[in-house]
């Protein structure tokens, strides 16, 4: 049964309100959008979160979700994972919450600002770690921020550790931000500059937190390694009452359960709504990990799971069958090629005239319509075309009209590359041996739609840029830990080191497996607040595993855009930065693609919205 609005190749803008935010930054902010599509309505509660209170809610049954890749990790310090995310979330709830409407949903705590660049944070008096741990106070927090987040080097390899770093203008260098215990349960953040977003950005936004005791074991020493073998994170020994669940057990590559927090905090929360008096309402949650998409399709007709995820392909045939409901959303994440320009990969994509030569070889519209079955927009830069913050008068199109085919990409490519030893022999690009140039292109082998995606784009190089690409399928983890994690060669030193997936310089820290292309991974593109994507245009960002050195300063346009106040001169600087991005081309963007989620016809609290998971600890079964 189908359920949600037809996200299928519409680019309409979303509706936008103006709102008066808690705390009065969305003052500060301008108008807000909120993100989900005009007319959506979910089939739970509204999103103010004030209509439905917990009488038509009752407490029983297991949930169970499908996957088609198991988490890397349960120590949330060293990954960047959805999957990885999800699982620890389940039993950690983060500082707050974004509504669909834009608006903070204090979760651990909230924050009061006067001006924009001072934040105080104010944690709630009943939050109690695990394992003997005592009450989450304000030192918890600025010890982590200070010996951790800012470390010098990272030692621990936090992938987020560029975050907590600011240009000081007074300086003109990237410092650690100013971080200070004002009492027991707050602490204060001093920016440099008046950031009036910094709330909904992922700095703070569902921000976890680890108490002192188990950091300090290894801080003296930076001891990384101990670190990340710590049972206590592993195992989530110190989450207390701290989040819906608690964790139960991991059967890696099977299933990952967690149970019902009997102590929960929230449930004794008098600024929440009435349904979170009872929260969460499942007994058990249980993901259970199914590679096989064919099985795990078939386990969500059969009833085996409550939900999964659809591909585009199939979701006309579970439309039509009345136990499950078929959910389309916007989403956040962006499908691209990811180019490897470090060592390890093929050198000629470090060149701009190269990326943009490449962006006319392959047709967007066929990917949206004839793979994506129209479930998904066409992309061209780092924001989808629904944002408020996308501009089309400064975004440059690739891949579509008389802008893809393999004259344009043809001449482009042997302009870009005339000074090198690679040259076209009739059809063929061949390197200096005479030899066709042949890439390697990586998908997800658990996941059909990204392989059918690769054998598309190694078709179009083939006939229009005259390049064999070889698809090749590797498991999630095996693509995380060969080809995401950098690191220099033992016995060396780089002059830098940014975290696991940026362990230095591109000529110096590589993969340990050798690739030129790859889909696995989709990025986040915040449309909450665009800037939050900067780590990926900066050389030395946490995520910066493909050695993207971009031409241009995207990242300064980012801060000033995060810093003003002025709604209109952030959309200009917004619209540049996109704009900037859609000509480098630093990946070959393909579509924005909507989240098609399949739900068992009892589950009730998902909405149709943007977002629609940020109070998912209210579910139920009717």
């Amino acid at each position: 049964m189908p359920s949600g609005n037809d996200r299928r190749g519409t680019s309409d803008t979303a509706e936008r309100r103006g709102r008066r935010g808690r705390r009065d930054v969305l003052k500060l902010l301008g108008a807000a959008g909120a993100v989900g599509l005009a007319g959506c309505s979910g089939n739970g509660d509204g999103d103010d979160g004030t209509t439905t209170g917990s009488a038509s809610r009752s407490v029983g049954g297991t949930y169970v979700s499908a996957s088609s890749v198991d988490a890397q990790s349960l120590n949330w310090l060293t990954i960047a994972d959805a999957t990885s995310g999800s699982f620890v979330t389940a039993t950690l709830d983060g500082i707050w919450a974004i509504k669909p409407n834009r608006e903070i949903f204090p979760l651990w705590g909230d924050y009061s600002t006067d001006d924009g660049r001072v934040y105080e944070i104010e944690l709630r008096d009943n939050l109690e770690w695990g394992a003997g741990y005592g009450q989450m106070t304000a030192d918890d927090w600025v010890y982590m921020i200070e010996n951790v987040f800012q470390a010098r080097p990272n030692w621990s390899g936090y992938p987020n550790a560029n975050d907590w770093f600011r240009t000081n203008p007074e300086s003109g260098e990237r410092e650690p931000i100013p971080v200070e215990q004002t009492g027991e349960r707050t602490f204060e953040i001093r920016l440099f500059e008046v950031d009036p977003s910094l709330p909904f950005k992922p700095i703070l936004w569902r921000q976890q937190c680890i108490p002192r005791g188990i950091l300090e074991k290894y801080v003296e020493d930076r001891d990384a390694e101990g670190l990340q073998q710590d049972e206590e994170l592993n195992t989530l020994a110190y989450t207390g009452n701290l989040g819906p669940y608690t964790y139960d057990s991991w059967e890696r590559s099977a299933r990952y359960t967690v149970t019902r927090n009997e102590d929960y905090y929230l449930r004794e929360a008098e600024d929440v709504p009435d349904r979170f008096a009872e929260a969460p309402y499942f007994d058990q949650q249980t993901t259970r990990v199914i590679s096989e998409e064919s099985t795990r399709l078939g386990a969500l007709e059969s009833g085996e799971v409550d939900s999964s995820g659809i591909p585009p392909d199939k979701a006309n045939r579970f439309e039509n069958l009345p136990n499950v409901d078929v959910n389309v959303t916007s989403q956040p994440f962006l499908r691209m090629i990811v180019y490897n320009m470090r060592a390890n990969g093929w050198e000629p994509f470090r060149s701009k005239a190269v990326r943009r030569a490449l962006g006319f070889a392959v047709n967007k519209e066929s990917v949206v319509q004839n793979v994506l079955r129209g479930y998904a927009d066409v992309a061209q830069t780092m924001q989808p075309k629904w944002s408020e913050w996308y501009d089309d008068s400064r975004v440059e199109e690739f891949g579509v009209g008389d802008r893809y085919g393999p004259e344009a990409t043809r001449t482009r490519l042997e302009s870009a590359l005339s000074d090198t030893e690679y040259a076209y022999d009739g059809e063929r690009l061949v390197d200096g041996d005479g030899e066709q140039v042949t890439l390697s292109i990586y998908y997800d082998s658990g996941q059909p739609t990204e392989g059918t995606i690769a054998e598309f784009v190694a078709q179009e190089f083939g006939e229009n840029a005259g390049i064999d690409v070889q698809p090749e399928a590797v498991s999630s983890s095996t693509f995380q830990s060969n080809y995401v994690q950098t690191s220099a060669p033992e016995g060396t030193d780089p002059e830098w080191t940014a975290g696991v997936f940026n362990g230095g310089p591109r000529d110096v820290a590589t993969s340990a497996e050798p690739w030129d292309m790859s889909i696995n991974l989709q990025f986040n593109t915040y449309p909450f607040t665009p800037a939050s994507s900067k780590g990926f245009f900066e050389p030395r960002g946490g995520i910066n595993y493909y050695g993207y050195y971009p031409e241009e300063d995207i990242s300064a346009l980012y801060e000033e855009a995060s810093a003003t106040t002025d709604e209109e001169r952030r959309r200009e600087l917004f619209g540049e930065a996109f704009g900037l991005i859609s000509e480098e081309q630093p990946f070959g963007f393909l579509a924005m693609p909507s989240s098609v989620t399949g739900y068992a016809e009892d589950v009730r609290g998902y909405g149709e919205e943007f977002n629609t998971g940020w109070d998912s600890q209210t579910w139920y079964f009717a």
